[in-house]
């Protein structure tokens, strides 16, 4: 039996509006890209509605890092707590929904998440979005609202730290999702901590001129409705940050990184777990990241913990002279014997623990006041 809704009239009609099937995939491909909030998020997480922004469409992945493309996803759009989504459109009458589909966004999903990098995507959003005459931080501001003054070096580091975390959303999309389908999606989103499996099926209404899109999110548990969460955790202020250590001395050693820091011209950026610290200099368009401080021991951002020094550099091709001044910075802490290389694919660092950092710290302060005032004179 054809599936219809009904529209009351002003005059106190009802109008029927009849299920069209989607002509074509692209059709469905094409609404989604200029209008991702089809993708309900006021239904995949109910009291705080996703909100999304398009990287791009035909996101290419590698099979390995350094590769050229092998697959591609139909979309990569991003939420406001930095998720990468993947998204995949079928129509139901496609007879790969019922079964290659999984495995092939599974596939997807383990290669997407060791070969992109937070940069790479940062591009390809900020291509699209001027080449639809927009303008990007517009849009990064729009998706994070909320925020006073929206933290977008911030967004594209907590994107690489999602990538590195393989913190992903995979999207089903049809205008029908069978059962079989439906069972699969709900049992891989129940088994699969961090990363959430979810199906949107967009049914399109039509009568006479009139259209209706009606969206249904599919697969949603209780056990999976917390994926993906990475801002639900309060950021740290000065005090809370410094509160956390629980060793005096070591919070001692953290007042002295921050005092200097500011002294020389840097800034300290408060996250939800640790502090990053930050440097703004004239030769390149984003802060440098020198050093990465944890009150306590658990890893953080890109593997770094404890008291990581190093450097983030995302960079395609960064500045001769900036990596002049970085990759001293960076080699002195190879030569420490209380070091260990905590480096990630785009980051190099050295922790140092909270035990080496006490007997240690007027170097650690000296090495980082020095290069905080060098990349700041820049």
């Amino acid at each position: 039996m054809a599936e219809r809704i009904y529209t009351y009239t002003v005059e106190g009609n009802l109008k029927a509006l009849e299920v069209t099937p989607f002509s074509t995939e692209d059709e469905l491909q094409a609404l989604i890209a200029k209008h991702p909030e089809l993708l309900d998020g006021e239904q995949i997480r109910p009291g705080d509605a996703r909100r999304w922004i398009l990287i791009t469409r035909e996101k290419g992945i590698a099979a390995s890092f350094g590769e050229g493309t092998r697959w591609s996803v139909d979309h990569l759009i991003v939420d406001q707590d930095a998720v990468p989504t993947l998204v995949e459109v079928k129509r139901g009458s496609n007879p790969e929904i019922r079964r290659s589909i999984v495995g092939q966004m599974l596939e997807y999903a383990a290669h997407a998440s060791e070969t992109w990098t937070a940069s790479e995507l940062r591009s390809a959003f900020e291509s699209q979005t001027s080449d639809r005459g927009l303008d990007p931080d517009n849009e990064l501001a729009t998706l994070l609202q909320g925020y006073d003054e929206p933290d977008v070096e911030g967004f594209w580091q907590d994107v690489a730290t999602n990538l590195a975390a393989r913190r992903l959303r995979l999207l089903f999309v049809a205008d029908e999702i069978p059962d079989p389908l439906a069972q699969v999606i709900t049992f891989l989103n129940a088994q699969m901590p961090g990363i959430e499996v979810l199906a949107v099926e967009v049914k399109r209404f039509h009568g006479g001129t009139a259209q209706t899109l009606v969206p249904r999110v599919i697969g949603r548990t209780v056990s999976g409705s917390d994926h993906g969460r990475s801002r639900s955790a309060p950021k740290l202020t000065h005090q809370s940050f410094l509160e956390g250590f629980a060793n005096e001395e070591v919070r001692g050693v953290a007042e002295r990184l921050l005092e200097a820091t500011e002294q020389s011209g840097g800034y300290v950026y408060y996250g939800t777990g640790g502090v990053s610290i930050r440097v703004n200099c004239s030769i390149r368009r984003q802060h440098v990241s020198v050093a990465w401080l944890y009150p306590r021991p658990a890893i953080g951002w890109m593997r770094t913990r404890d008291f990581s020094f190093g450097a983030a550099i995302f960079d395609d091709d960064p500045p001769d002279e900036l990596l002049a001044v970085i990759e001293p910075w960076i080699d002195q802490f190879a030569e420490d014997g209380f070091t260990e290389d905590v480096s990630s694919k785009g980051t190099r660092a050295w922790a140092v623990s909270h035990e080496a950092a006490v007997e240690q710290q007027d170097l650690l302060v000296d090495r980082l006041r020095g290069i905080v005032s060098e990349l700041a004179a820049m």
